[in-house]
């Protein structure tokens, strides 16, 4: 279920930044000014640091993942190495395992907490940034 969450969170930036780039392309070419262009680029541009911003802290948190589980692995690897009873190494695999999912399932938790703040910050700077004549 979090996972199809994501998608669509996903999606939905995708679609923001391509009708808001579609707006401000269209807009742009009305424009006379420097000024007029600056303003106009203003949530352009705070989208793109935004969008910038959360997919190095997913790589950040990635690649934090893929190392502590590679030197989890070779621990684990070493320990299984030298175990001589096999109800200790079973045991001794049971119980990485079972770390190995908590931080899998943490990172996962982690990734949709970016994401989730992300979405609500493109949301806000949407309705900050259109405005609709009445």
């Amino acid at each position: 279920m979090q996972h199809k969450q994501k998608i669509g969170t996903l999606i939905m930036f995708t679609k923001l930044t391509e009708q808001l780039t579609e707006q401000y392309t269209t807009a742009m070419k009305t424009f006379s000014n420097t000024e007029q262009v600056e303003t106009a680029m203003k949530p352009l541009n705070s989208l793109v640091e935004l969008n910038t911003k959360t997919i190095e802290q997913l790589i950040s948190q990635q690649t934090a993942l893929i190392t502590s589980i590679l030197n989890d692995s070779i621990a684990q690897t070493k320990a299984l190495s030298t175990e001589t009873d096999f109800t200790a190494a079973v045991e001794s695999q049971k119980s990485f395992n079972e770390a190995l999912q908590a931080k899998v399932s943490d990172s996962a938790k982690e990734a949709y907490a970016v994401v989730t703040k992300t979405s609500e910050e493109v949301t806000t700077l949407v309705k900050d940034s259109v405005k609709f004549d009445k």
